[in-house]
């Protein structure tokens, strides 16, 4: 959050930056996915991808959402290895479950992260499955997988924002 160039800046709607770029490489390799299948994911020209990895160029959601379901992540493990999440933000003062409802339902998930399930990253899979917006857009049947990854990401980006002032 302290960074010149921040890696989610709300008002653009964009995601881009040095980090990201480094932090999208290493994903990429680390998830065995190879530069042509992003390119075709994103519609990119190689040249292009070189800008995004070298953090000169940024994304909006849509692609964002390409790169997830080609690296094979759901959105909230995609921003936390992409950096979108980093532990900075979270050092700062982004609540880790900022995705949940405030109220009762985010103060049982933190009993059940602290005492039941003591890992160190967010069980998203347990978690989100808590959140009635994700719960019900995970549902809807008129949205395809990259359509709800699409409205996931740009759900729990927005909310990430409004809790950071605005970048990530």
């Amino acid at each position: 959050m302290n960074q010149q160039i921040p890696v989610w800046d709300a008002r653009l709607g964009t995601a881009g930056g040095p980090s990201f770029g480094a932090a999208l490489q290493a994903l990429a390799r680390e998830r065995a996915v190879g530069d042509a299948d992003l390119l075709e994911a994103l519609g990119f020209t190689a040249e292009d991808l070189a800008e995004l990895y070298a953090g000169g160029r940024r994304i909006g959601t849509s692609l964002l959402a390409r790169l997830a379901q080609a690296l094979r992540l759901r959105p909230i493990e995609f921003m936390q290895k992409s950096t979108l999440l980093s532990l900075d933000v979270y050092a700062f003062g982004l609540d880790p479950l900022f995705f949940l409802p405030e109220g009762q339902l985010r103060y049982d998930a933190r009993i059940y992260m602290r005492e039941i399930n003591p890992r160190h990253a967010v069980p998203e899979g347990d978690m989100t499955k808590r959140n009635p917006i994700l719960n019900a857009l995970g549902e809807d049947p008129l949205l395809d997988a990259l359509g709800r990854i699409e409205i996931e990401l740009t759900y729990l980006l927005r909310i990430a924002s409004q809790a950071t002032g605005g970048t990530l």
